[in-house]
């Protein structure tokens, strides 16, 4: 199996940023000063930016389980309890840049001058990925259609909840939005064992709630007149409300066992007249006609059987 995902963030962040220099505690320091000429000391910049994390994962091996069930009469595929690591263990990487506008200031430690820009797109870190999963987050019901040579073609739609965590400008990161994982593929029963493949994709933007404000977060800004250094800021500012646009491509390979289907009481993969005789046999007591496993076979049992039957 492989994986690849790219989410793109995009969060509004304004507020001011200011050299990282105290004179008793950091006398090496980077200092910032407005404007071309003049000043002193060690002042604040006011900046607006939006700030874009990208969280990027690039043909990893990924793992996990879900339970397919399958009804051979009516060609009804239900997935259900998805959950995939796509990172497995591997490695993938998360990128930021700052699309930023402030007026012209100055640096001391490093000597440098950043002249003020608008709307320019800014790398200012790169972080690491620890942590990436999609995890089912409801119901996902398909179709599935006869091949000429024994197989079965498939379609279903999941709705998964994408989650990564990291780190991104020195600081924990964490994000989860919706989307849905698009599956088609075949797959092809042998006695006990069902074998699958598939294709997945997702295509999904969410809105994204701002974060939390940044007090005095270390900041480093590569130097551009002259280039090659970095300044070491600190930057304090309020997120706004921003949004998160994650495109994904899967390609599967699972092996397992046929999921039960729900009222199929005699094994023989429909709910018919046959499980219903068997669940009615069975009344006000447990075992297998117990489908909802609440100690004993009622009602609901039958209920489940009915919602269930081929």
């Amino acid at each position: 199996s492989t994986y690849t995902q790219q989410t793109n963030i995009q969060i509004p962040l304004a507020g001011t940023w200011i050299g990282n220099y105290l004179a008793v505690t950091n006398e090496t320091g980077t200092r910032t000063i407005p404007g071309l000429f003049g000043g002193s000391g060690n002042t604040a910049i006011p900046f607006s930016s939006t700030v874009k994390p990208k969280v990027s994962i690039t043909n990893t091996h990924p793992t996990g389980t879900f339970q397919f069930g399958f009804n051979p009469v009516t060609g009804v595929v239900d997935v259900s309890n998805l959950l995939v690591d796509t990172l497995a263990g591997q490695t993938g990487t998360i990128s930021t840049s700052m699309l930023l506008t402030y007026s012209t200031f100055r640096t001391v430690q490093p000597t440098s001058t950043f002249i003020g820009l608008t709307n320019v797109d800014v790398p200012v870190d790169s972080g690491s990925l620890t942590a990436a999963t999609a995890s089912q987050s409801g119901a996902a019901i398909g179709v599935a259609t006869p091949n000429t040579d024994g197989t079965w073609a498939f379609a279903v739609t999941v709705p998964v909840t994408i989650s990564v965590a990291g780190t991104a400008l020195a600081q924990p990161f964490t994000n989860s939005s919706p989307a849905a994982m698009a599956l088609t593929g075949t797959f092809s029963i042998v006695g006990s064992a069902i074998a699958l493949t598939s294709q997945g994709t997702i295509n999904e933007t969410v809105p994204v709630p701002a974060p939390p404000p940044l007090v005095s977060a270390p900041f480093d800004l590569p130097t551009i007149i002259p280039a090659g250094q970095v300044a070491h800021l600190l930057i304090s500012g309020t997120f706004a409300d921003g949004s998160s646009t994650t495109v994904g491509s899967s390609s599967l390979v699972m092996n397992g066992v046929p999921a039960p289907i729900i009222g199929d009481i005699n094994g023989d993969g429909v709910v018919t007249g046959a499980d219903l005789g068997l669940l009615l046999a069975g009344w006000a007591q447990p075992g297998p006609t117990d489908l909802n496993n609440d100690g004993t076979t009622n009602g609901a049992d039958l209920g489940l059987l009915l919602s269930h039957w081929s």
